[in-house]
């Protein structure tokens, strides 16, 4: 089989001229335009020698030259490089790590150090010395100067860009990606170059990007519409211009702004946002449920007064008068004992004077004060606490608060004859508290926010219940400022078990 050579530039008479030469050493010679056109020729046979020119359209012979001399499969084909740009830029000669460089000048002198570029490939095939043959009679420096002015200051623009810029061709290939590119996509740029622009993101966007595409194709004047994406773990947006607006075949740019952290800002405020306007809505239903709350309480009171100053009043009525006054009374104390806890909280000035307490006690303290309520609704309310238990570090009147509260609650909701039991148990750093109830129990989707300030669980009207919608708020600080954690499980019909910890205190001394 024949010796086969590629060989690839933009001006058609060198491409021909180039031909001829290596025709007549017994190559066969395979002919592109362009860059890509080159890449596409590379992804089949494969020649023994390529032939580049440096500035072409589309993807320059530099980064073909890069492309295969980076590919395991083509890297050990030799590469001439045939350019009058290089003339003036040997810094960009090294770098580009061709195998042989000649300069474009007359064209007997350029027949010549082909040749002898020849020989000396096939004495050394690769790693050849890096010196230009023909620099001498190379083309007039100054329009070679003038053209890698204008190519050096677009790389170097596209080069200090922030953003991503990837630039696309007529037919949607990848001929260029900058370093910001690269960075955001985290890819290498030999990957990226010649593939298809829907190919650079991910499956998933495919349609996003030809839908975009599209719609660019439709406006030829406009840069078409900007999109966000989700691309592994960044937020990009996507915006579009043409390179030649009059032309829309030169192809286009497509630029990629990393605007992951402007994202979860807006997230985080959007949710922050959602949060207020609901704590808006629920201190709005807390003052209108609290207004109606205290009047009613204080209508009873006032209308037992205002019986009780009448002159004769039996001691019967009066006694009954005085027992709904201090029932009111009670009432509007916790009330007004919840509004301010809520205060003290929302400020950071809640406090725990935390002493050596036993919590199986404080609980009986708490059970024997609500057991006549338990009893006039035929409740049964048990206590199970193993003896030896040790002490915990805890505010006595605070823990007091948070054992009536759930008890309380737990009475609420338990039906006429239920069961509600509560246990202590030791765990080996802290003690457990359960309490159960054989209640209603709490719907799945009020779970997360049973321990939201001002949140009450929605109820039939028949089945409304007394309460700020702040007892179990309180209860969640009183725990947590203790060191201890609070948690509910519960299902509709099946009751629900409020549990909390507390550390274990020193043991005593």
């Amino acid at each position: 089989m024949g010796k086969r050579a590629l060989v690839v530039d933009n001006d058609r008479f060198y491409v021909e001229l180039m031909g001829d030469i290596l025709g007549q050493e017994g190559y066969e010679v395979a002919k592109a335009y362009d860059g890509m056109e080159a890449m596409e020729l590379l992804d089949g046979e494969l020649p023994d020698l390529v032939v580049l020119d440096i500035v072409m359209p589309k993807i320059d012979g530099d980064r073909v030259c890069q492309y295969i001399k980076g590919s395991p499969r083509l890297r050990q084909i030799p590469v001439i490089i045939l350019s009058g740009t290089l003339v003036e830029d040997r810094e960009k000669m090294l770098a580009i790590g061709a195998d042989a460089y000649v300069a474009k000048g007359r064209l007997d002198e350029l027949r010549v150090n082909i040749l002898a570029t020849l020989r000396r490939l096939q004495d050394t095939p690769t790693g050849g010395p890096q010196s230009i043959l023909g620099l001498d009679k190379a083309v007039p420096r100054e329009q070679v100067k003038e053209l890698l002015a204008i190519k050096r200051h677009k790389e170097a623009i596209l080069r200090a860009i922030g953003e991503g810029v990837v630039e696309v061709d007529g037919r949607q290939r990848v001929l260029y990606v900058n370093p910001a590119g690269l960075q955001i996509l985290s890819r290498p740029e030999l990957e990226l170059i010649g593939s298809p622009l829907t190919d650079i993101l991910t499956p998933d966007h495919r349609t996003t990007l030809q839908e975009a595409v599209a719609r660019l194709r439709a406006s030829p004047d406009e840069t078409g519409d900007a999109v966000s994406l989700r691309y592994r773990d960044r937020v990009l947006r996507i915006a579009f211009a043409w390179i030649l607006p009059d032309d829309p075949e030169s192809g286009f740019f497509m630029i990629m702004q990393d605007i992951t952290d402007l994202a979860r800002k807006i997230e985080e405020l959007s949710t922050l946002n959602a949060r207020l306007q609901e704590m808006e809505r629920l201190r709005s239903e807390f003052l209108a449920m609290v207004s109606h709350d205290l009047h009613t309480p204080l209508t009873a009171i006032k209308g037992s007064m205002e019986v009780l100053l009448h002159e004769g009043v039996g001691v019967e009525l009066s006694r009954e008068l005085l027992g709904i006054a201090q029932k009111n009374t009670d009432r509007l104390f916790r009330m007004v004992s919840d509004i301010l806890d809520l205060a003290r909280i929302e400020a950071g000035r809640f406090e725990i004077r935390g002493e050596p307490f036993d919590l199986a006690i404080g609980l009986r303290g708490t059970i024997d004060r609500l057991r006549r309520l338990a009893q006039d609704r035929q409740i049964s309310l048990t206590l199970q606490a193993p003896d030896g238990l040790p002490q915990v570090l805890a505010d006595g009147l605070r823990m007091d608060q948070v054992f009536t509260n759930l008890l309380t609650n737990a009475l609420k909701f338990t039906p006429r004859g239920g069961q509600i039991g509560v246990t202590v148990q030791e765990l080996p750093a802290e003690l457990l508290v359960q309490i159960r109830d054989s209640g209603m129990g709490i719907p799945v989707e009020h779970m997360d926010r049973i321990f939201e300030r001002f949140y009450r669980v929605p109820l039939p009207a028949e089945e409304k219940v007394e309460g700020t919608g702040l007892g179990l708020s309180i209860c969640k600080a009183i725990v947590e400022e203790h060191g201890g954690r609070i948690w509910v499980e519960s299902a509709v019909g099946k009751g629900s078990t409020f549990s909390f910890t507390l550390p274990k205190g020193p043991p005593a001394a």
